[in-house]
């Protein structure tokens, strides 16, 4: 009985193919909005925290400016508007101090930047020119796959070398070796000691830098101050004792409190405070989409019965039961409410992988909970908004049904 009434079903879509393939549409718009959406915002979470994850809980970025709030990570999102920016006052001393004074801290990266090209044979390329120090590559997880990185030595000799990131020697050298090359940066004659591995951040761009000791960008850029600081702690445990000796030392330093701290774990939950938000909100948006959906294939279903009017009052008068008639209303709007949710899906994987193809940083992957919730509540839609079509169908009397022209 189930398949003839799926039978019949299929038949009655057939018949009107034109409103039922709009109908269908809706719907898997609708779950293609819903799918493609948050699993963007899933990969993009799940890169984040992977990114965060890799720079490991033993990470204190130094920032300028100023949370007036101190509670503010630890609370809402609103309060982050307490965070008061500023011009950067932290120098290179600050970084060294801390390293030189504090013994919880197994690391320190000052960092400066300015904007500049790479030239090499006529041939160049727009870079952000970054003064750092030795420890840069292991506090941002990053390996040297060719050469090397400069040392502490060359720093304060200050001599001229840098290390590329891999989209500069990609663009500039190709396949043949940069090692030993001598290029020119903003006008100053450098020698290619290393060049980076790749490495996709967001929101810190390594592939597209040239590093150099901290002091020749300092005098090429004519900056005096560092964009961050960047220090590890020895162990997790006494992370919080090294903060409060970190912000005592560059704080006597400064004189004042024009700076602050931040950890790899507090980003992480700035981070998930904003998904969560932006999955509400994806949610909220996307639901309207399946509503509208929903309705289509109401409206639909409402036209169908009217105009099958006649065909209802013949099946009720050679024996069809109320729960006949209502069955095979309910398996179209199902029927087209899941294969409109299974073409969203398949639309889905394909905008997945478009994605993916030009921002390789975020991940194809589809989570298998949103597939299943899709399915699912593609169901539910398809019996609750084909529920009242079916029932005027079941209440239409017999002999109007078959007087009805």
């Amino acid at each position: 009985m189930m398949m003839r009434n799926l039978g019949m079903a299929l038949r009655g879509i057939w018949m009107y193919r034109g409103r039922s393939f709009l109908a269908l549409l809706g719907v898997a718009v609708a779950a293609f909005l819903v799918i493609s959406l948050m699993s963007v915002l899933y990969n993009f979470n799940q890169t984040l925290l992977k990114q965060f994850s890799g720079l490991g809980a033993q990470q204190i970025t130094v920032v300028p400016g100023k949370l007036m709030n101190k509670k503010a990570i630890d609370s809402s999102l609103s309060d982050f508007a307490s965070f008061a920016p500023a011009a950067s006052t932290l120098t290179y001393k600050d970084a060294m101090d801390v390293k030189q004074q504090v013994a919880g801290v197994d690391k320190a990266a000052p960092q400066n930047e300015v904007m500049g090209a790479l030239v090499h044979e006529k041939k160049g390329y727009d870079m952000i020119f970054t003064g750092t120090t030795p420890d840069l590559p292991p506090l941002l997880d990053t390996r040297v796959a060719e050469g090397r990185f400069f040392t502490q030595q060359e720093v304060e000799q200050q001599k001229r070398v840098i290390v590329l990131g891999s989209n500069i020697k990609k663009n500039v050298f190709g396949d043949t070796p940069a090692i030993g090359k001598q290029v020119k940066v903003n006008g100053e004659q450098f020698k290619i000691i290393g060049v980076l591995g790749e490495r996709k951040m967001f929101g810190f761009n390594i592939d597209d830098r040239v590093y150099a000791p901290y002091q020749v960008v300092a005098k090429i850029g004519k900056t005096d101050h560092a964009s961050m600081l960047f220090f590890t702690a020895r162990n997790t445990e006494n992370v919080p004792q090294v903060e409060k000796q970190i912000n005592h030392v560059i704080g006597k330093n400064h004189g004042k409190k024009d700076f602050n701290l931040v950890k790899a774990e507090d980003a992480v939950h700035v981070i998930k405070t904003v998904l969560n938000l932006a999955g509400i909100i994806t949610l909220a948006i996307t639901g309207i989409a399946f509503l509208v959906g929903g309705i289509g294939i109401m409206n639909v279903m409402l036209l169908t019965v009217k105009e099958r009017t006649r065909e209802i009052g013949i099946r009720k008068a050679v024996g069809a039961r109320s729960w006949h008639i209502l069955s095979q209303f309910l398996f179209e709007s199902v029927f087209l409410s899941v294969v409109g949710a299974a073409l969203g899906l398949a639309a889905t994987y394909g905008a997945m992988y478009w994605i993916h193809h030009y921002f390789p940083i975020l991940s194809n992957h589809i989570p298998l909970e949103m597939v299943t919730y899709t399915i699912v509540f593609s169901i539910g839609a398809g019996l609750l908004f084909g529920m009242i079509p079916a029932l005027r169908a079941v209440r239409i009397p017999p002999i109007e049904a078959l007087r009805y022209e």
